[in-house]
């Protein structure tokens, strides 16, 4: 198992279940801290699993906008949760 696929899918995960919380307000502060821890751990595999940064990265810039649309919010959280499942824990 690859430790650092782990944290990057448990950081997403912890994501995504923020933005699909639509009867709280979006944590945008822990949201970004976990997104960027994400890609911290991104930065340490070498192997086809790094092209799916690029998405998340895409995803992260998009906060601002689906902050205060619950719909765009539960859009955004299973985007965010495909590109959890996406990657290859092996």
């Amino acid at each position: 198992m690859n430790r650092n696929k782990l944290n990057i899918k448990m950081d997403l995960l912890r994501v995504s279940k923020t933005a699909l919380d639509i009867k709280n307000d979006f944590d945008t502060k822990i949201s970004e801290e976990f997104l960027n821890k994400a890609r911290e751990e991104f930065s340490l595999i070498e192997d086809e699993d790094k092209m799916l940064l690029k998405d998340l990265i895409t995803h992260q810039e998009q906060i601002n906008d689906i902050k205060n649309d619950p719909l765009k919010r539960i859009r955004w959280g299973e985007k965010i949760m495909t590109i959890a499942s996406r990657l290859n824990l092996n």
